[in-house]
């Protein structure tokens, strides 16, 4: 099974990878920056409070009267003039008010004031809302009612009818009633009330209330105006009907407040001008802006809060020619950006954009009389909401607030582009350093990779130095290792150098004393011997026969190598060569039976005859020594591809595992005790590999594909064209 490993350049990428730890820094660096810039904000947005409220201070005149100094407001009795940004038709049709729809207030029963037991059957209830536009107060009654009664008109008394009292306090506090009362749907004007009931006959019409009743399905629509000037701080609304024609009786009262009693009745708050005037003045602030009063009714608002994000100034100066940069960073890096960074939204719910009451706790805690902010998110989640809130002191007595709220989309946008910059740098730097380290391995690996080959190329399988090994020059680590390698690459070709010429010194050195022992021996068995002298002359006799033979192998290896290099090569066709020696060996062998395969056509070689035949000689003679006589040697010669192939197989014993590469090498034999009746030094394998070799061919041994013996397979190549 193979080991898994990486290599030094992904190792150097892996640890590199360590450095994109710098950005998830950035990241908290730049988030506890957007903690700081929150709270600036916060403070700014205070500071924005105060200085409105400042402006505001000790201006009692800019407050209503009496609805500021009440313990509460009730909803439906104390009113509110809402701000109509429409045109209003006075038509009687009430599709100029569904802008305000939400305004608009429900008086059921619970505002019934009189009610006859007998016409249980026509409740009576309206809905109502007031509003202000251009200097004038505006209003609509939408009534429910089964039976609507208009005045006779012979009739000189407006009260028997179903008709609607206003009751207000003018400028100067005095209480009027002003009703309206028609014979028919159409334009009106209302009749001021005498405060003697006997005389409502003498009734002066008040043009400046105007208005129109319509008839509908259901009852009628009452809408109508009256200038602002005619009214004080209080307003209340009663209508009153009548069910039956005939005896023409009041059987409904229902009012807004007891219009009765000035004390009691509703006050209406109408959003000071002066207030509205102040805060225009702090429209470049980039905040929405309340004033509310103690009751935290709306007296005057400005600015937008899907606008009010609290951003700094933005940089007006002419673009300059975008860069590559620039184009690479909007089409590739940006679109990422937007995914990671969530971009702020300015599109999200208002819930407060036309409200006239703000109704938060954070404003009540502002009631004590100090400064309070608040964080919320919109209902919808996409946006983040600060909201401060700053009293408004008249003596020591609370009259009012400064409200001002902000999104954090501008900090939001400074944050994400603080982090695009950050993270532009760090991608750069991460990316520079990770090239410049991947490069730097690169060179070690090349250097590393090149030190190996050329180790594995300095010495071939024997050990063999084949080419001089190079140190490398260079002062480091990797430049000592080269030295290192290069001193025991030396070392290890002057022992190979050695040892390939002890044999040959042996065999020369040996000689010399072989010589003279066997002249000892010829002279001594010249001399009278008994048969027991004679028994130990033949043994040394034996053995130095035996020993002179173990000196000519072992020079025979060097002798070939030797002669390697003085020998011509010739093309010549392998067949013929191979045909003759096998009937050689038959004639000299004749114990033994070969069998002969070869190609159809010639296999022309390139190659040195003598040697070939000397490199059969040994295969046959390996085959010999492992073969019995009753089994066939078989010789064959084909051709597969470009090489001309020789195979010697005989049956056999079969090779140990593993052992086939081995029997190449010098020295090696797996030859049995009862198989060395000769010198046997395993050389015979060995020097036909050099042959091989030589010829730029590969030999190759191995048990055969039935398992009944050996073969061994010698892959020449056979003569190009170009060498015929």
């Amino acid at each position: 099974m193979k080991r898994f490993s990486i290599g030094l350049r992904g190792k150097i990428i892996f640890l590199s990878s360590f450095l994109l730890i710098l950005p998830w820094l950035g990241y908290h660096y730049v988030s506890e920056m957007d903690n700081f810039l929150r709270q600036g904000q916060q403070q700014t947005l205070i500071g924005t409070t105060r200085a409105v409220a400042t402006a505001l201070h000790e201006r009692p005149t800019l407050f209503n009267a009496q609805a500021s100094f009440l313990p509460e407001v009730q909803a439906g009795k104390d009113l509110y003039a809402y701000d109509i940004k429409q045109a209003i038709q006075l038509d009687g049709v009430l599709t100029d008010w569904q802008h305000n729809k939400e305004q608009r207030f429900f008086y059921g029963a619970e505002y019934v004031r009189f009610q006859a037991q007998k016409y249980q059957d026509n409740p009576i209830s309206f809905t109502h809302m007031v509003g202000k536009k251009e200097g004038y107060l505006y209003g609509y009654f939408q009534v429910t009612d089964k039976y609507p009664v208009f005045r006779s008109t012979t009739a000189r008394q407006l009260d028997k009818n179903d008709h609607l009292v206003i009751a207000l306090t003018s400028a100067q506090g005095i209480l009027q009633h002003y009703i309206i009362s028609v014979h028919k749907s159409g334009w009106f004007n209302a009749f001021l009330k005498p405060d003697n009931d006997n005389e409502l006959g003498k009734l002066a019409r008040e043009k400046r209330i105007q208005g129109y009743w319509q008839q509908t399905n259901v009852g009628y629509n009452i809408e109508f105006r009256l200038p602002l000037t005619m009214l004080g701080n209080k307003l209340g609304f009663a209508l009153y009907t009548v069910s039956d024609k005939k005896n023409r009786q009041i059987t409904n009262i229902i009012a807004t407040s007891n219009i009765q009693d000035a004390t009691q009745l509703g006050t209406v708050l109408i959003p000071s001008p002066e207030i509205e005037q102040i805060l225009k003045g702090m429209s470049h602030t980039q905040s929405r802006i309340w004033v509310v009063d103690r009751h935290q009714r709306v007296l005057a608002k400005v600015g937008d809060i899907l606008h009010a994000d609290g951003a700094w100034p933005a940089d007006n100066s002419l673009p300059e020619k975008p860069s590559w940069w620039d184009k690479f960073h909007n089409a590739l890096l940006a679109p990422l950006y937007a995914l990671l960074l969530s971009p702020p939204i300015n599109d999200f719910n208002d819930d407060l954009k036309d409200s006239t009451q703000l109704n938060s706790a954070f404003i009540e805690q502002a009631l004590a009389g100090k400064s309070q902010s608040n964080w919320s998110l919109s209902s919808d989640g996409k946006a983040t909401i600060l909201s401060a809130a700053t009293p408004i002191l008249v003596g020591d007595k609370v009259m009012g607030m400064v409200v001002a709220q902000e999104t954090t989309n501008g900090i939001r946008t400074l944050r994400n582009k603080a982090l695009e910059k950050l993270f532009n740098i760090m991608l750069a730097l991460i990316f520079i350093a990770t090239l410049v380290q991947f490069i730097f391995a690169s060179h070690i690996v090349f250097r590393i990779r090149r030190l190996r080959d050329q180790t594995d190329n300095a010495i071939d399988s024997q050990g063999r130095i084949l080419t001089p090994f190079i140190a490398a020059q260079s002062g480091d680590e990797i430049g000592d290792l080269s030295r290192g390698l290069f001193d025991m690459v030396s070392r290890l070709g002057q022992y190979h150098n050695y040892l390939e010429n002890l044999a040959a010194r042996l065999s020369h050195e040996l000689r010399t004393p072989v010589a003279v022992v066997r002249s000892s021996l010829e002279n001594l068995a010249f001399l009278p011997q008994n048969s027991d002298n004679k028994k130990y002359i033949e043994r040394a006799e034996n053995g130095l026969n035996r020993l002179n033979r173990i000196l000519t192998s072992m020079s025979e290896a060097s002798r070939i190598e030797q002669s390697l290099q003085s020998c011509e090569k010739a093309i010549f066709p392998l067949n013929g060569l191979l045909e003759g020696c096998i009937q050689g060996y038959q004639m000299t062998y004749s114990a033994y039976h070969f069998l002969f395969t070869q190609a159809d056509q010639p296999l022309l070689v390139d190659a040195e005859p003598d040697l070939i035949v000397q490199l059969l000689d040994k295969l046959i003679n390996n085959a010999l020594e492992f073969s019995e006589q009753a089994n066939a040697i078989v010789v064959s010669l084909e051709q597969l591809g470009n090489d001309a192939v020789i195979t010697v197989a005989n049956i056999g014993p079969l090779l140990p595992e593993k052992m086939g590469d081995q029997l190449l090498n010098s020295m090696v034999s797996v030859r049995s005790s009862s198989q060395q009746t000769e010198p046997h030094l395993g050389l015979g394998l060995f020097i036909a590999k050099i042959i091989t070799q030589f010829h730029q061919g590969e030999i190759r041994i191995q048990n055969r594909t039935d398992n009944l013996g050996v073969q061994v397979e010698v892959h020449l190549p056979m003569a190009s064209r170009a060498n015929r």
